[in-house]
């Protein structure tokens, strides 16, 4: 974690992909993009929104975007969106 973020307190953009196994978005990408950490919530938003725009139009598989804010070992989510590629979208 970048030295200038709170440990106790800070902001998370996760990437997620589909675990066929568990039937769920349980493998957690933590190559960038994912894995994005923020003292500010302004720029952790800022940060999930160009996720989306970025990712709706060039997603290759389904993606869980997350923005989530870690306080004392507690994380609570505050955004969270699946997106699906393109082509996947327009069949639905």
């Amino acid at each position: 974690m970048p030295e200038t973020i709170n440990p106790i307190s800070h902001f998370i953009v996760r990437i997620w992909d589909w675990d066929e196994n568990d039937s769920d978005f349980s493998i957690e990408i933590f190559d960038p993009p994912g894995y994005q950490v923020f003292s500010e919530y302004d720029d952790a938003l800022a940060c999930f929104n160009t996720l989306v725009a970025d990712h709706s139009m060039a997603a290759k598989h389904e993606i869980k975007l997350e923005l989530v804010h870690y306080h004392r070992g507690k994380i609570t989510t505050y955004l969270s969106k699946i997106l699906f590629p393109p082509l996947l979208a327009g069949q639905m």
